[in-house]
């Protein structure tokens, strides 16, 4: 029996993304990419008022320790998961979630 080379190859693709969503690493692997995304894609001022960042079903939830920047990237919230999409093209980041 043979098989298209191309549905040979988006199986093979499947199959890592299926071992990557079933890997014990992924959630450690995913939240180290959002981190380092996350600082070279915001200013240094946002960055040093992130006090927490983790991930959890395709959210990014951060918590800022300042109000006012909170508010303010509230209000940005498409504009950031945006530019997080394109560092981090392959994720499946839905939302941004402010604490």
């Amino acid at each position: 029996m043979h098989m298209h080379n191309a549905h040979q190859t988006k199986s093979l693709k499947e199959l890592v993304n299926r071992f990557l969503e079933t890997s014990p690493f992924q959630k450690q692997l995913t939240a180290a990419m959002v981190r380092a995304a996350w600082h070279t894609t915001m200013p240094k001022v946002v960055c040093d008022r992130t006090e927490k960042l983790y991930v959890h079903h395709n959210k990014i939830f951060l918590k800022i320790t300042s109000a006012p920047l909170r508010h303010e990237l509230k209000c940005n919230k498409d504009r950031i998961l945006m530019m997080l999409h394109q560092t981090m093209s392959h994720t499946l980041l839905q939302d941004v979630i402010f604490l």
